[in-house]
């Protein structure tokens, strides 16, 4: 069994409680307007490239025979400024167990987060894994866009599970992410009977998710498990089209990146909700 990888971030501490090492993998079901990591779309390995350093010599470019750059179409050890790099690593779960545990002793404080694109893609990989990591608290991050035995076992065997509910309505779900948000749902439910504490999170994307009555919709959801639930609003970045470039792709948000975000946390304090606004 392996899982593909995108990137190994160490020493965060927005993915989870205390020192986080993040693991993030690739392929995402969903296609939303404002993702913030392209390169953890695809399944597939890919190339990104520092197109700010980039000088254009074009010796990334020449046929090489190197094993790792197979398929990609570009050389990524010939760079001489080391900007092309390939997003996408094959691990075995034992092989990333044994790297995330190198730094046992700050992850002792925190925990091993799976973020993605959509980590539970890859659920026996993920749960195969934990499995080697004994005295390690772990979390997901996850769309919640994920088969109900999956993100069922994935739930009972993760420690703190974060999930999105980014538009309570259907269609608006469909026009800005690409698909339903009615499996969304179910799997928040789930959590809600369960009887497990989880996050839920939203972003805030401006004159999109960001609306009263999103806000309304989702606390009056959550209000039923609001003794176990917390709800986050994460601000959207900026500086998301860099990265697009990055991959070779563009990025023309169909919203005003300008316009000021709507915090408004009332809806969830009226509830009894936990509420944290970034």
């Amino acid at each position: 069994m392996t899982g593909i990888v995108f990137d190994i971030k160490e020493f965060g501490l927005h993915d989870g409680a205390g020192l986080r090492t993040t693991v993030f993998l690739k392929g995402c079901p969903m296609r939303c307007a404002w993702c913030h990591n392209p390169e953890g779309i695809s399944q597939e390995r890919e190339v990104v490239r520092n197109l700010k350093k980039c000088t254009g010599c074009g010796l990334c470019r020449k046929p090489c025979d190197h094993e790792e750059c197979r398929g990609l179409g570009y050389c990524t050890k010939i760079c001489p400024e080391d900007n092309v790099k390939a997003a996408g690593e094959e691990y075995t779960p034992e092989k990333l167990a044994e790297r995330l545990l190198q730094d046992r002793d700050f992850l002792e404080f925190g925990g091993v987060t799976f973020s993605g694109g959509e980590p539970l893609r890859q659920t026996d990989f993920i749960l195969e894994t934990i499995s080697h990591l004994e005295g390690i608290r772990t979390a997901v991050e996850t769309c919640g866009y994920v088969a109900h035995e999956d993100f069922r076992r994935a739930a009972a065997a993760i420690d703190d599970i974060y999930i999105d509910i980014k538009l309570f309505d259907e269609e608006e779900h469909k026009k800005w992410t690409g698909c339903s948000n009615r499996l969304i749902l179910a799997n928040v439910a789930y959590l809600m009977e369960s009887g497990k504490p989880f996050t839920v999170r939203t972003p805030l994307i401006p004159g999109v998710t960001d609306k009263d009555e999103n806000f309304e919709a989702i606390a009056s959801f959550l209000a039923p498990a609001k003794d176990r639930v917390k709800v986050e609003l994460i601000p959207y970045h900026v500086m998301t089209g860099a990265k697009y470039r990055s991959v070779g792709k563009d990025y023309r948000p169909p919203f005003d990146e300008a316009q000021p975000l709507n915090k408004n946390t009332r809806p969830y304090e009226e509830k009894g909700i936990k509420i944290r606004a970034y």
